[in-house]
């Protein structure tokens, strides 16, 4: 699947009380009230302007940016934004794709009273929602860091999601009826991405979090709605972001294949990709992609200081020349 379905083993053996950093992940933080009356969850530390807002990949949970996020809060305030249908927060009412959660994180900002300009943090399927949210809010936006994002192109010919999505669609029948059993025979939810540094709490959370009905159909609908209505509502809205920093972390990829013409479908895909993705940073005039040599997928998790790095270059380029993307 595009991301590993992160869960954990509820074991029944007494606990170790929590230390405080992982206490701040077991509980809401910021628990902010929409319109219509859904709570979303913000996980804030640090303080100073511009906030950066932190918008998760699919399938992706804050405890993963637990290297990252504190160090990024030394430098300015900065907020994981728990998406509808994840962690803390309640499921959304429709269809989740990029307009749907980038109109609940603009409302969801506005009641917790965290004020633009905005520096715009993603991984993976993030990227999708932070580039719609600068799209559409350019005066609010002063930066943007694009970890490793979806690229529209690679969908405009191609409209059929990740080819588990059947197996998804499968555990969420199964779960309707029975509780889902870590390790058991349907194979629902996988610890794959849980080390063994992580304390039983908060796996045993995640777990709980991660089982539910509503959690496994919000990830059903972000990524259906990836390859159709989010990546039409990126093409529609895309648009000049004037001169506001844009870095994008692409993982470890070959994209010339050292001067030669790709040949496998693997190699294709790896250079029709690379085009994409350098193409997206042309939206400022102050755009960069950079491939992350050693990394994978998650680059936040792979190589933690070069994230902090970039970030850190983001925040001050912001400061110094605060241009946000309503200026040409």
């Amino acid at each position: 699947m595009r991301a590993v379905i992160v869960a954990a083993l509820a074991l029944a053996a007494p606990q170790i009380a929590a230390a405080p950093a992982v206490d701040l992940y077991l509980h809401p933080q910021t628990l902010t009230t929409l319109p219509d009356g859904r709570k979303v969850n913000f996980l804030c530390m640090g303080k100073g302007s511009p906030i950066a807002i932190i918008e998760q990949g699919w399938g992706g949970v804050p405890f993963q940016w637990r290297h990252v996020q504190p160090e990024m809060a030394k430098l300015t305030r900065t907020c994981y934004f728990e998406r509808p249908g994840y962690g803390f927060s309640d499921p959304g009412p429709d269809v989740r794709d990029s307009a749907a959660d980038v109109a609940d994180l603009h409302d969801g900002l506005k009641a917790a009273g965290l004020k633009p300009p905005y520096i715009l943090v993603s991984a993976s399927l993030g990227g999708f929602n932070i580039r719609l949210f600068a799209y559409k809010h350019p005066s609010e936006v002063a930066g943007l860091l694009i970890e490793d994002p979806p690229a529209e192109q690679m969908y405009i010919h191609n409209r059929e999601p990740d080819e588990d999505i059947d197996d998804l669609r499968r555990c969420i029948a199964i779960a309707k009826s029975l509780p889902l059993i870590n390790g058991g025979p349907e194979h629902c939810i996988s610890t794959t991405n849980l080390g063994p540094e992580w304390p039983l709490a908060m796996k045993a959370l995640t777990f709980a979090q991660n089982s539910r009905v509503s959690y496994l159909e919000t990830l059903v609908s972000e990524d259906v709605a990836m390859v159709n209505q989010s990546t039409d509502e990126i093409i529609a809205s895309r648009r000049p972001l004037g001169h506001i920093p844009i870095v994008l972390l692409q993982a470890d990829t070959d994209c010339d294949w050292q001067g030669r013409t790709a040949k496998t479908e693997g190699e294709k895909f790896d250079v029709m990709r690379c085009a994409a993705l350098a193409d997206q940073v042309k939206d400022s005039t102050r755009g960069e992609r950079r491939i992350v040599e050693g990394s994978g997928h998650s680059v936040h998790e792979d190589k933690p200081d070069v994230v902090i790095a970039t970030f850190r270059e983001i925040v001050e380029r912001a400061r110094h020349s605060p241009a946000t993307g309503a200026d040409r």
